[in-house]
């Protein structure tokens, strides 16, 4: 195991007391800490609990990263830089960066290589351990236990260009408005997996992360001094509670350099209890969608909530297809003989 830069003391006074004293949480790494995928998983895992994110190095196979970059390659080619800081405005204005190519709904673009990333040990291992909880409840006298599970909450093919803008610093569960619970820290309604595609640098964009930061209380901010850079070679990855600070870095390189292009790969999991108890999009044939009134949309799921949870295609809601020829949207029919 080896940490990204030297250990620093962290100021921890905006802790909440009920847990500063848990023994995961002492000696917390001021860095990231990189460990193999052939450790113990129970070792990465106790990386996570006290830094709130960890690299996991040799993630994916030197044959299933090539096949993964190779089957993504087209749908960047058929995709334009975005130029614009805003997508339909959800998290500020300012959240996406300029200068990035994003590739979402990967398992309709590179489903057999996305099948096999989600079908890893450590990828399965991570979501398991943080996302699935035991519940007990009684159906009538009797007392039933359950245990929930976790499910595949968004997936991205991301591409940041020389002189892409960095991204603000934010917690990805802010797209749930969920706020941290100092009773339970370590609770998050998602979890981030970044893979990387391409070696990442601090030079081409490497992402920002504060550890730590995942039991921060909710009115600390972060500042982009407390970062450190989630370096790393291909075919490594990234994983970060949804309470953890991060972001996008700064691409400063040149055209000419090597590692020009940083590229990751999303793969977020998420409880699989954060839906709606009837999928009733699914559930509505679209004959009878198309006919209904603009508030009943919005109440049958059709519009996404206010942190951008329920988007298709580049973050657009599904009422926008709900008139189009074909619901799976502008970028997929030219992309399905590639995918197949």
């Amino acid at each position: 195991m080896r940490t990204t830069s030297p250990r620093r003391q962290f100021n921890t006074s905006p802790l909440s007391p009920q847990h500063t004293h848990l023994p995961s949480f002492q000696n917390m790494a001021a860095s990231l800490t990189t460990i193999d995928a052939s450790e113990p998983l129970e070792k990465i895992y106790e990386i996570i609990i006290r830094d709130g994110g960890v690299i996991v190095s040799n993630f994916l196979s030197p044959e299933l990263l090539k096949e993964t970059m190779d089957a993504i390659e087209p749908h960047f080619k058929a995709r334009k830089i975005y130029n614009s800081t805003s997508t339909y405005n959800e998290l500020g204005a300012d959240f996406f960066p300029e200068g990035s190519k994003r590739v979402y709904g990967l398992l309709a673009r590179i489903p057999d290589q996305l099948s096999q990333i989600m079908r890893l040990p450590v990828w399965q291992g991570i979501m398991g351990r943080f996302l699935n909880d035991e519940y007990q409840s009684y159906t009538g006298e009797k007392l039933l236990a359950q245990k929930s599970g976790y499910m595949l909450a968004s997936t991205a093919a991301l591409r940041l260009v020389p002189g892409a803008k960095p991204q603000p610093l934010h917690r990805d569960q802010i797209a749930y408005q969920t706020r941290p619970d100092p009773n339970n820290p370590l609770f998050t309604p998602m979890l981030g997996c970044l893979i990387a595609g391409s070696k990442c640098t601090k030079k081409n964009g490497a992402t920002a992360v504060i550890p730590g930061s995942h039991i921060w209380t909710h009115d600390r901010a972060p500042k982009v001094s407390e970062c450190t850079y989630a370096e790393m070679e291909a075919g490594s990855a990234l994983f970060t509670l949804g309470s953890t600070y991060h972001g996008a870095g700064e691409n400063k390189c040149e055209d000419s350099d090597p590692d020009a292009l940083r590229t990751l790969f999303a793969v977020f999991g998420q409880r699989d209890y954060f839906r709606q108890d009837q999928e009733e999009i699914l559930s509505t044939p679209i004959e009878i969608a198309r006919r209904l009134p603009e508030d009943i949309l919005k109440l049958a799921g059709y519009f996404k909530a206010v942190g951008g949870v329920g988007y298709v295609e580049d973050h657009q809601s599904a009422v926008e297809f709900l008139h189009s020829e074909s619901a799976l949207g502008k970028y997929l029919p030219s992309a399905v003989p590639v995918a197949l």
